[in-house]
């Protein structure tokens, strides 16, 4: 057989298999339902999600979800780069949720508050730099002395230090660290009970070499301005993803403070509370952030005062320690100052 014989059956031959494998794909969609290039898609910016389950509409999640159907398109609008068509939608596509009625569906009955809020999760990109308040401090591993470059303090990604163990840490090659900063400890100005003291995560670095007396170290990740004091202590990485929990009843907290310790504060802001895991408090719970209105309906000889609750924002928890927890502001209508309330949401109650 001559040469271009031999080539134009081989070219025949994989023309037939390409042929094939195309319709192969083109019955395997059919099969499932769905056409062949429709995107499941993923989380690419901190938000509520949502899992869609068998037989989920856009008209029902609006309904669950924000209280009535009619904003549906809203939703669509929302997802318009994954959801092609707002009548269809496939199970295990992950939804960005537009409004979330009182940190659960607002079809939830009471018999249903002790289950799980299944399928919602909060996608929170910046899960590794968030801090917390902890009674008795986090005993540090070992403390950065000294950078490479003389006379630099202020250091930041890729930058060589120098570590000393603490507590007879090893501080082994190839480890990775949090390090950390703390704060004078935080004292209830009313009750003067302490709270706690704050750690503030400011990045991660990896043990490159290990001697006698001290290590060196790379720094990997800043997510702040690391400074020559600073602590360490072993590296978790945390999922960015929240399992949305019901709230617990009968909270009536208040903010003790921003992460970066702001005079006021809203919206993607970090924050603490003064409720913890003895309370109840877990992380994925949603609460409402509170003002009391006062209004006086009695005359000057009889005054008669009576005092409503506003909510004006909302918060999720991210992380709780026995006594306090830390949270991310996802609503706000005006600013929040250190002490305003927190409380379990109406829709709970």
């Amino acid at each position: 057989m001559h040469l271009k014989s031999i080539l134009q059956t081989l070219f025949l031959t994989l023309a037939f298999i390409a042929a094939l494998c195309g319709e192969c794909g083109i019955s395997e969609a059919a099969d499932s339902g769905r056409p062949a290039a429709q995107p499941f898609g993923h989380e690419t910016e901190s938000g509520y999600y949502y899992t869609v389950q068998k037989g989920d509409t856009l008209w029902d999640l609006s309904r669950r979800f924000s209280g009535t159907p009619w904003v549906w398109p809203e939703l669509w609008e929302e997802n318009n780069e994954t959801i092609a068509n707002p009548h269809l939608i496939y199970p295990g596509q992950k939804i960005r949720l537009t409004r979330l009625v009182g940190g659960r569906p607002a079809s939830a009955s009471a018999a249903s508050l002790e289950q799980p809020v299944a399928g919602i999760h909060y996608y929170y990109s910046l899960c590794d730099q968030y801090g917390f308040i902890r009674k008795i401090p986090v005993s540090p591993e070992g403390v950065i002395f000294k950078a490479q470059d003389y006379g630099k303090n202020m250091l930041s990604e890729g930058d060589i230090i120098y570590l000393r163990p603490e507590a007879n840490a090893t501080l082994n090659k190839g480890q990775l660290m949090t390090i950390y900063r703390t704060f004078s400890p935080l004292i209830d100005q009313k009750t003067k009970e302490l709270i706690g003291t704050h750690h503030l995560l400011c990045g991660v670095l990896e043990i490159v070499q290990r001697e006698p007396q001290y290590a060196i170290a790379r720094v990997v990740e800043s997510y702040r301005p690391i400074e020559v004091g600073d602590k360490l202590m072993p590296y978790q990485r945390r999922s960015p993803r929240i399992a949305i929990q019901d709230s617990q009843l009968g909270i009536d907290g208040r903010l003790i403070m921003a992460e970066e310790h702001l005079s006021m504060f809203a919206e993607f802001h970090v924050a603490f509370i003064n409720q913890g895991k003895l309370h109840g408090i877990r992380p994925g719970q949603i609460y409402s952030i509170y003002y009391r209105d006062e209004h006086n309906f009695g005359t000057v000889a009889s005054p008669q005062t009576i005092s409503i609750p506003v909510d004006y924002g909302e918060l999720l928890v991210l992380h709780v320690e026995d006594e306090t927890s830390t949270v991310l502001i996802t609503g706000s209508k005006r600013e929040f100052f250190d002490g305003t309330r927190v409380r379990t949401p109406l829709a709970m109650r």
